[in-house]
């Protein structure tokens, strides 16, 4: 099994886009079992891949907020088991967020209010899947820091502009500190999002790949995502001919080839 955290603390950069898509992609294209974490208080994962009939009220703010003097490997693995439930996708399971999770910042987690490490926790152990991908928040707090713990990927969605690329360095310091606590811990690739032809965002990219970092396939824009969110349903069923859906298939081909790197994909 490998966890992969879909992370960048820039709002609008495709996280739950790419989130939704792969596991979709793993799931139908591939065969594989995935678990869609979604740790983002908007909860966008939870309402394009949660069950209509679902009436389960537990979400990873439940998990958090579990109290210190029940913290267990076992009362982890229970609490998690009762948690995930399927989604409405076919071979992805769903642990999904609410808006209860914007109480847990990392302030909180440092007083011990949240249990950051309990996914790291109970998937220690976990057997019923190949993929976990976890969806973060635009934001380095309680619900980021417990995905990062846990993963053993990171993948940062980049849109090329030059807010997105000033940022870059801040995050990279805190995957790094992440990394600290957590050694398995390593940078899948960045991935171009929303990408078009223009001469600024080829530079922008040139400054990612002379900066060293590794790059993934570029996911090209389309007006067809913004449909995927009213339809609430990934590209693979409304627009699976669109570039977007296709580039997202490349994508998943990539991450399933353990031994090729970033840039070696991107070549």
């Amino acid at each position: 099994m490998k966890t992969i955290a879909i992370c960048n603390n820039k709002g609008g950069v495709a996280k739950t886009v790419t989130s939704v898509n792969l596991a979709a992609i793993f799931a139908r294209d591939h065969g594989k079992r995935i678990l869609l974490i979604d740790a983002d208080s908007q909860a966008n994962s939870t309402a394009i891949m949660r069950r209509d009939d679902d009436r389960n009220g537990r979400s990873l703010a439940s998990l958090l907020r579990i109290p210190e003097i029940q913290r267990t490997d076992f009362t982890a693995a229970v609490e998690f088991g009762e948690t995930v439930r399927p989604s409405a996708f076919e071979g992805v399971d769903l642990l999904p967020a609410d808006v209860s999770l914007m109480d847990l910042d990392l302030s909180k987690a440092e007083d011990n209010r949240a249990w950051t490490t309990v996914l790291q926790t109970a998937l220690q152990d976990a057997q019923d899947w190949d993929f976990v991908l976890v969806d973060c928040p635009p934001a380095f707090n309680a619900a980021s820091a417990a995905a990062l713990l846990a993963a053993d990927e990171v993948l940062i969605p980049v849109k090329l502009d030059a807010f997105a690329l000033a940022g870059m360095a801040n995050l990279l310091q805190q995957i790094s500190n992440m990394h600290r606590i957590n050694p398995r811990l390593r940078i899948a690739g960045v991935l171009p999002v929303m990408w078009y032809k223009r001469e600024q965002i080829s530079a922008a990219e040139r400054a990612l790949r002379d900066a060293a970092l590794p790059m993934l396939p570029r996911i090209r824009r389309s007006d067809l995502v913004d449909v995927m969110t009213f339809r609430q349903t990934p590209l693979i069923d409304c627009a699976p001919k669109c570039g977007a859906c296709r580039d997202y298939r490349v994508l998943a081909k990539r991450l399933l080839q353990p031994t090729q790197t970033g840039e070696e994909a991107s070549a």
